[in-house]
């Protein structure tokens, strides 16, 4: 996976991005971190881990990912959160999908079958779907839903 590049915007992650830099060591990927430059502990607890660290030019989670992107020189990417909550093994199988099926993407969901996550609610839940659902009637993205049997 040499062609495929992490987009982390992290802020205040000091605890939990050194456990998820130390997952993603055994994984052949670059890692781009993003992050305000006053954020000094999280930058100490992660100097010492093979990433390429940028620093915010302006404030917000957008502004994280448009730069971390936007610093990207692979030919896959992936936005992946600081706070430990995706599973890195699932890199594998969403990579594995771009090349073999030459796709542009592949989003991950913890709304599939036999996913979830501890914060969600009703509210989430529901949101989600009808986001979806907007996406593909009204901007005709053709969003393929991937159950991870599939795999």
């Amino acid at each position: 996976m040499d062609n495929l590049t992490l987009v982390i915007p992290a802020k205040q992650e000091k605890e939990s991005l050194p456990k998820v830099l130390e997952e993603l060591k055994s994984f052949k990927i670059k890692v781009v971190i993003v992050l305000e430059v006053n954020d000094k502990e999280t930058i100490n607890a992660i100097k010492n881990y093979d990433c390429k660290i940028l620093y915010q030019k302006n404030k917000g989670y957008g502004d994280a990912l448009i730069q971390g992107i936007s610093n990207v020189q692979t030919k896959y990417f992936c936005i992946f959160n600081a706070d430990g909550s995706f599973d890195p093994k699932e890199l594998i199988h969403m990579y594995n999908k771009c090349v073999n099926q030459d796709l542009d993407l592949v989003f991950g969901s913890r709304y599939e079958k036999n996913s979830g996550s501890e914060d969600d609610t009703l509210v989430t839940y529901i949101g989600n779907k009808i986001f979806t659902l907007i996406g593909k009637i009204f901007f005709s993205l053709p969003i393929l839903i991937l159950h991870r049997t599939t795999y």
